[in-house]
């Protein structure tokens, strides 16, 4: 589908109304199976144009984001040292922001329905640099948590919701390829945020490189401002009997809940047995995800490697995080590559590969391994939202994300404290990476029958509209 920008086009919607989408294989040969078809109530995009300066402003904030969380390790040891807790509840700073940030994609998505992209990402990031900043003063771990996990993870997921969502908005023929570009920004920010704050620690210690960082995450409001809708006529559909009633004159109040009745029916219409499935392999991955960033650093200083050499085990993994981004965004737009089985086989070698970590003593091996698991996040991230919109269809991808992020959220919280709690029983880091390592390849292996189950969905659809056609 092709159409133009204009320059004057107005701010109006980053709006996408639900409706069930299901693609047609079978029918459709040619069409990529990780770009799904377009639905005729699917507004027009442009695919081109002011869209990559869209993308490049995602970029950047994903940049911001994920290259703060994935260098957390960095200052773990500071952390702990500092306030004097256990592994398992300084951990918690990290998991925090990581999880809570996407635990609110529900919330995101309503505010994004009611204020578009651009004004909330730009509230967003005001939010995460006062929580960095203000965090620099807390008197111990619990306020350090309610500021830099709590308040930080809201600024950075009023950020992170609007910049995924706003290139699936702008692109849809080339969509794959333009959310590769926009997420390669957290394997780049992965890759400099990590020496960079290795730098920053050892100079202006852990409260100076914080106020510093805080700054550098005020510039999202430069590029939230690039977030330029695009105009075009929502598609609206009635639900009878699904909005309460009002007295006049009460605008704000029927058109937040008219908001949250239309979110509320839209999640309804979300749920199907491959869905589900999805969303489980997410939760499960999620969980491992992000304790090699937390924990690597310290594993290789007790190994014996320095702590410059463990923060660039970090920036390995950054580094190919991004090749990896942008290899899978060129590739998933190709009609013989299965998206399903990609993620699936891909999570099963990271998650193994992150299975024996402790059997690895030396930073080449170390390094070896980074290049493994930065590859495998590097699939992994960008297909998840393509594996939703063809599962449920671009018009539910607001929603859909919404909740896949709370998921992913809430899975995240939980990792990494519990890895630093079973650290503390045991007295070592071994068995964080044996949960991590279990629960990505898990995830993986639920991954791999999703095609099967999305085409007994397609059959299950399609004769039921044959019998209401012959009624």
């Amino acid at each position: 589908m092709k159409s133009t920008l204009k320059d004057d086009v107005s701010v109006t919607s980053c709006d996408v109304s639900t409706s069930n989408a299901f693609t047609n294989e079978e029918n459709n040969s040619n069409i990529s199976r990780c770009q799904p078809q377009s639905n005729s109530d699917e507004p027009t995009v442009p695919d081109g144009r002011w869209g990559w300066v869209v993308t490049f402003a995602s970029f950047m904030h994903n940049f911001l984001v994920d290259g703060l969380t994935y260098s957390f390790g960095i200052f773990f040891n500071a952390f702990l040292e500092h306030f004097g807790e256990s592994k398992g509840k300084t951990q918690m700073l990290g998991s925090v922001i990581s999880g809570y940030y996407l635990l609110i994609g529900p919330l995101v998505s309503i505010l994004e329905r009611r204020y578009k992209c651009r004004k909330t990402a730009i509230v967003g990031s005001v939010i995460a640099s006062l929580g960095l900043f203000l965090s620099t003063f807390s008197p111990n771990l619990n306020v350090m948590v309610l500021l830099y996990g709590i308040v930080g993870g809201t600024g950075f997921g009023l950020l992170y919701g609007p910049c995924i969502l706003i290139v699936s908005y702008y692109f849809n023929k080339r969509r794959a390829l333009a959310t590769g570009i926009a997420v390669c920004g957290s394997g780049i920010g992965g890759f400099v945020f990590a020496p960079l704050s290795a730098t920053l620690l050892e100079v202006y210690g852990w409260k100076g490189a914080l106020w510093i960082i805080s700054a550098i995450v005020l510039n999202g409001v430069v590029f939230a401002a690039l977030y330029r809708p695009i105009q075009h006529e929502p598609v609206q559909r009635t639900e009878p009997n699904t909005q309460p009633k009002f007295p006049k004159g009460d605008n704000k109040l029927k058109s937040l809940c008219a908001l949250l009745c239309s979110y509320s029916s839209g999640t309804s219409r979300l749920f199907s047995p491959a869905f589900f499935v999805h969303l489980v392999s997410c939760f499960l991955v999620s969980a491992g995800f992000y304790i090699p960033f937390n924990f690597l650093p310290t594993f290789a200083l007790d190994k014996g490697i320095s702590a410059f050499e463990g923060a660039f085990l970090i920036s390995i993994i950054g580094i190919f995080n991004t090749i990896f981004r942008v290899v899978i965004g060129v590739v998933s737009d190709r009609s013989w590559l299965d998206c399903f089985h990609v993620n699936g086989f891909v999570l099963i070698v990271g998650g193994v590969a992150t299975f024996l970590i402790p059997y690895y003593t030396s930073f080449g091996v170390l390094a070896a391994y980074s290049a493994v698991f930065g590859s495998t996040i590097g699939v992994f991230v960008p297909l998840r939202s393509i594996i939703l919109i063809e599962l449920r269809g671009v018009n539910n991808l607001s929603t859909g994300f919404g909740l896949l992020t709370m998921c992913i959220g809430a899975s995240v919280m939980i990792g990494s404290p519990v890895a630093g709690l079973l650290s503390d029983m045991t007295g070592d880091l071994d068995v964080t990476f044996y949960l991590s390592g279990s629960t990505i390849t898990l995830g993986g292996i639920l991954c791999l029958p999703l095609r099967r189950i999305l085409r007994w969905e397609q059959k299950k659809q399609e004769r039921r509209t044959l019998e209401s056609t012959k009624l």
